[in-house]
């Protein structure tokens, strides 16, 4: 590749790809020149190091996956956590990667991160609240959507994964009737229920988000 053709935003592009489609642990400025066809060293004229890299590419997602223009819409603020929910469920199925370098604070929060962030702050604001409260609702319903998703995508991250032999988890087990161990007496009531919505992600994620939702409700009324 020619220097010419040979720009940060080339380069990003390339590592996103590549991180989809073998995560985080195989990426590196010599797999990224090579797919490039570019010598490693040149790389570095762009993008000084690994950190900066990851930093753009988290943002580069963001800048992708942007929450949808309010403007003309009949949306209230429980409509934007669901809408939000519906992007970074998608976002997460498409680059897993990106659960972990959200969660680290130096890559993330670029400026199209910030964006998607206010979209979500400025929902919140219809409940009274204001900005900084706004803000730890959006964080928490982030939080809440990551750790689910977490859930659904987690094989794909797990590097040297062997398919094959899968186990039941031990609530799976539990659930359908045939416990590896007697269950706790708390869950005692759980076994053979066969309720497989329990171990649904997205059931998990519409009946946490809605719980999310009724409890930022409540508190805001109770401040105002």
């Amino acid at each position: 590749m020619t220097e010419a053709k040979l720009t940060r935003a080339a380069i990003v592009d390339t590592a996103i790809a590549l991180a989809d489609e073998s995560g985080l642990d195989a990426l590196s400025m010599r797999r990224i020149a090579e797919r490039m066809n570019a010598g490693a060293m040149s790389l570095y004229r762009h993008i000084p190091n690994k950190d900066t890299l990851l930093a753009a590419m988290t943002d580069e997602v963001s800048r992708r996956n942007p929450y949808p223009d309010p403007a003309g819409r009949d949306w209230n603020w429980r409509d934007r956590v669901r809408i939000a929910a519906e992007v970074d469920w998608r976002l997460y199925q498409e680059h897993p990667w990106v659960l972990f370098t959200f969660a680290v604070p130096r890559y993330n929060f670029g400026e199209h991160s910030l964006i998607v962030l206010s979209w979500l702050v400025e929902g919140f604001t219809e409940l009274g609240v204001d900005a900084r409260a706004a803000t730890r609702m959006s964080l928490s319903v982030w939080s809440y959507i990551a750790g689910v998703a977490l859930q659904e995508v987690s094989a794909r991250l797990l590097p040297g994964r062997d398919s094959h032999g899968e186990e039941r988890s031990g609530l799976t087990a539990l659930l359908e009737g045939d416990p590896r161990w007697p269950a706790p007496a708390p869950l005692a009531a759980l076994e053979g229920s066969g309720d497989s919505s329990l171990l649904n992600p997205e059931h998990l994620l519409e009946s946490g988000l809605a719980a999310l939702c009724d409890g930022f409700e409540a508190r805001a009324a109770r401040h105002r």
